[in-house]
């Protein structure tokens, strides 16, 4: 195929060929309509009417018309500038900037991850490293699911997540132009409910009291304890200081301290059992070292410790450092008829829908709710 335009061509090869005999020089194009005739003329067709809409495309961008430009189109070039990685990495490298400010360290590592796992099936599905932005399709989305599930043997929600950050980097793409719509609404995608877990009052106890043979298994006990009465988040329990212990409005020391994921303010009534563990840590080395109030290990280590601890005190349930702010909510403020606007107010969450996520009402909330109720009605019987 040949391209001129004001006596400047681009010639390429469409990797056809036909027998002489069988070539009609003022058509253009192979005589008879056996295979291979057809085949070559398919190409032919193809061929030009690529070049007619790369040659359209650069008259709509108003840019000048030159043969180097229809190939920089017809060749894909101008697509593969314009690519999957190249939007995930612009994407995550601008919410690197935003950690901290508008942004968690946890959002930006999950976007991390996901562009990680979409890297891995690339070179798996396609053999490539990277492709252009054109290419995102429903199948493509359905491919990437089932990778997720199958290869990175990711739960249900686990995997709707990721095609959810996925699909941040896809809606960027259709916001700028370069794709005419996400086909993420077509797959549908959907989180299930999962019921999680958290302590009754007498699991409680039974971890508070147990004695522990290790100092490992103690401190990390202590600092969970100290979750389960405060109902910190790890990455804010972490990060706790002396500045965040203050007098509250009754005259007790309270927690008053900005989440670190939210930046919402979350004040916390200090009560004597935390405030006892704090004590007990004042002179950790560690804790002098940092500045801190308690020695928090990683967050991978203390959830592999709980588990230790769990089966230490029969208990079973997955532990994890979520468990005890579920825990705070629900058996040590709740059930002590603790409203569900002031657990959602401590917690520091911006609406009920979340913290009715963190507090549940069980079948001991309804017994305590309802006794007066039975007392009232027993009387009026009897």
């Amino acid at each position: 195929m040949r391209i001129t335009i004001n006596g400047t061509r681009w010639e390429t090869s469409l990797q056809v060929g036909v027998d002489m005999q069988k070539w009609d020089t003022m058509k253009g194009k192979a005589r008879g309509f056996d295979k291979n005739s057809n085949l070559v003329n398919e190409v032919i067709d193809t061929a030009r009417d690529k070049a007619y809409r790369a040659k359209i495309k650069i008259e709509q961008e108003e840019k000048l018309l030159t043969p180097q430009n229809i190939r920089y189109y017809f060749s894909g070039q101008r697509d593969m500038e314009r690519t999957i990685m190249k939007l995930f990495d612009s994407h995550n490298s601008f919410c690197e900037k935003k950690v901290g400010i508008q942004i968690a360290q946890a959002t930006y590592d999950r976007y991390l991850t996901c562009r990680k796992h979409f890297s891995e099936f690339l070179k798996k599905e396609y053999n490539a490293d990277d492709l252009p932005i054109t290419r995102i399709d429903k199948e493509l989305f359905e491919k990437f699911e089932l990778f997720l599930r199958s290869d990175k043997k990711c739960a249900n929600n686990t995997t709707v997540k990721y095609i959810r950050n996925f699909n941040k980097i896809v809606r960027i793409a259709v916001e700028k132009g370069w794709i005419s719509g996400s086909p993420y609404k077509e797959v549908g995608f959907r989180l299930e409910e999962i019921e999680k877990p958290y302590l009754t009052q007498e699991e409680l106890h039974t971890i508070e009291q147990k004695g522990f043979a290790t100092k490992r298994l103690e401190v990390i006990r202590d600092i969970f304890v100290f979750c389960c009465y405060t109902g910190l988040a790890f990455s804010d329990v972490k990060e706790l200081t002396e500045d965040n212990i203050q007098l509250g409005i009754d005259k007790y020391k309270w927690i008053i301290k900005h989440r670190k994921k939210t930046d919402v303010i979350s004040k916390i009534p200090l009560f004597s059992i935390p405030e006892k563990i704090i004590e007990k840590y004042k002179e950790n080395p560690v804790c002098v070292f940092k500045g801190v109030l308690l020695p928090v290990p990683t967050n991978q280590k203390m959830n592999a410790y709980l588990k230790e601890i769990a089966d230490v005190c029969g208990i079973n349930k997955v532990l994890t450092t979520h468990t005890a702010r579920r825990t705070f909510a629900t058996s040590v403020l709740l059930l002590e008829g603790v409203s569900m606007d002031i657990v959602s107010k401590i917690l520091g969450h911006k609406s009920l829908f979340m913290t009715r996520k963190y507090a549940k009402v069980d079948d001991m909330n309804i017994a305590k709710c309802t006794a007066p109720v039975r007392e009232k009605l027993q009387k009026s019987v009897s």
